[in-house]
């Protein structure tokens, strides 16, 4: 091998290291962004015709806080409010995931539009933010089902151990276990029945 093929493999080498590492820092919860393709509405001002968007709500720097104020709570054909669409201009962002969650709830969740949006796909980008409040299904939207959203289910008390010592993650190895022992075994006033997701106890978004 010629000695500007070694260093060119160097390089390569170094790059590839350097860009593992700035995948590796950015492993990360996604940016909070505004959806640059979400519209609400159009209006006609000295005979032109204008669409708001995301964008629109700061272009004006007078109108700012008056635009922000009527339409970032507005909700829009009873699908979308406009700050779920727009939570950076609207100030809404926020760490969506929960980090205590045991597990997306309930079981097989995926949205109203379809199976491949499931739990899975929404763990990715920033389909939470953009997405996480709408196309209910099964009673659940993703923020209140899938765990990356800040939903899902989270073992109440977090801690549990039965009074036998064994937790939630006992349970869960075997559902057979919550049907023969979740019932009993009663330490600090819960049974697994109750503080276990494995065992349809546990703490969700919309079981209040």
């Amino acid at each position: 091998m010629k000695l500007k093929d070694v260093f060119f493999v160097i390089v390569i080498l170094v790059g590839l290291s350097q860009l593992e590492e700035v995948l590796g820092q950015s492993n990360l919860e996604p940016p909070c962004r505004d959806d640059p393709f979400f519209q609400f509405g159009t209006f006609q001002w000295n005979g032109k015709t204008y669409t708001r968007t995301c964008a629109w709500l700061t272009e004006n720097a007078n109108l700012i806080d008056k635009r922000k104020e009527d339409w970032c709570d507005q909700t829009i054909g009873n699908y979308f409010v406009v700050h779920e669409k727009c939570p950076e201009t609207c100030g809404k962002c926020v760490d969506r995931s929960n980090p205590n969650c045991s597990m997306d709830y309930p079981i097989g969740w995926h949205d109203s539009t379809g199976e491949e949006y499931n739990c899975n796909w929404y763990a990715g980008g920033e389909n939470c933010n953009m997405w996480g409040n709408s196309f209910p299904k099964y009673g659940r939207t993703a923020n209140q089902a899938c765990c990356a959203c800040g939903g899902g289910c989270t073992n109440m008390p977090l801690l549990f151990r039965d009074s036998l010592g064994r937790d939630c993650e006992w349970y869960a190895a075997k559902p057979s276990r919550c049907e023969e022992h979740g019932y009993r075994y009663r330490n600090n006033g819960y049974v697994a029945n109750e503080a276990c997701c494995a065992c349809d106890g546990g703490s969700a978004p919309g079981n209040d």
